[in-house]
Order: C-alpha cells, then structure tokens, then sequence
C-alpha cells in the first residue's frame, strides 16, 4: 500500500466530527418535533411548567393578579386578560433551543461536551423563554389597555409585531451571550 492510499484511508478527525456535530443537532430537531407534537395537544394543565412561572413574572411586571381558570389559563378578571395555552411561548422556547444547539454545537469535540451543549441549550431556552413571554405578555397587556393603533396596525396587528420583535430581540440577545460563553469564534460567511 502506497502512503498516498494509507492517507486516503485514515480517518479524518473533522469528518468524524461533522457527522457527531450532525447527530447532535438532528437529536435536537427531534427533540423540537416531539416538543412541538406534544404542545400541539396540550392543555392549561400540561403547560403547567411554563404558564406558572410566566404568570409569576407577568404579575410582578404588571403588578396584576392572575388567578387559575380551571381548563382555560390564568385570568385577570381586572383587565379581562388571559394567560392561555396559546400564550406559553412554547415555539419560542423550541426556536430557542434549536438555535442555539445548530449555532453552537462546533464549539463542542466530545459526547460529554455536546449532551452539556442539548442539557445547557434546554435550559437556557426555558429560562429566557419565561422571561421573554412574560415581558411579550406585559408589552401586549399594555397595548390592549391603551387600545393602541398604528397606521393600518390593528391592536391585534399590533399585538402580533410587539411580540415578534420582543421575541427576536431576546433570541437575539441569547445566542450573543451563549455564543461568548461557548468562545464561539465568528467567521466570514463567505
């Protein structure tokens, strides 16, 4: 076997980990598919998990009270605002953990380092999740009493871009700190 074969054949330590970089994120789509399968089904009851801390933090930011509305959400009877399921920020939540996972897992070279890179991503996207929807509930709370209009932006239009660019400003202000606490090095796309 000539040396040019023997080098043919000999694994490539960047090819090895493309393909674990591509299984970690095609376990985090699956993760997301099954996340967005079950939220799909869920109710007030299922989404427990984040419309209870959500609830918390709308309440401090608002200073109203929001009380649990058997099957339905979290009501404030005040303002007659509700909290419901559609209003979790779930999607959010899987954008969330799907970027970061795609965007970072390069920083990653080991299992161990990559199952901390999906647990961290997870987390993170809960935790800002939260507080992004909480702060997206506040703004809309805020709109809804003002009756705010804008041009040809309905309240509820208006409703819809506050809260996209709530989301985006938070998901942008995720990945910048992730991607400094990874050490992710940006590089040219071209």
């Amino acid at each position: 076997m000539t040396i040019m074969a023997a080098a043919e054949r000999a694994p490539r330590p960047w090819a090895r980990d493309r393909a674990a970089n591509l299984g970690c994120v095609a376990f985090a789509l699956a993760l997301a598919w099954g996340m967005k399968a079950f939220y799909s089904r869920a109710g007030f009851e299922d989404l427990s998990w984040v419309l209870s801390p959500t609830r918390r933090l709308v309440e401090w930011l608002s200073g109203d009270v929001f009380e649990a509305e058997a099957g339905q959400g979290f009501l404030c009877r005040e303002r007659h605002y509700l909290i419901a399921p559609a209003c979790a920020g779930v999607n959010f939540m899987i954008v969330a953990f799907v970027s970061l996972v795609a965007g970072l897992v390069h920083t990653r070279s080991t299992l161990r380092g990559r199952c901390t890179l999906l647990a961290a991503s997870a987390l993170a996207a809960w935790g800002v999740g939260v507080l992004a929807n909480a702060s997206r509930i506040s703004v809309a709370i805020r709109l809804h009493d003002a009756g705010t209009r804008l041009g040809p932006l309905t309240p509820e239009r208006l409703h819809c871009a506050a809260g996209v660019a709530v989301y985006l400003l938070y998901l942008h202000a995720l990945f910048a700190v992730a991607a400094r606490a990874t050490g992710a090095q940006r590089e040219p796309a071209l």
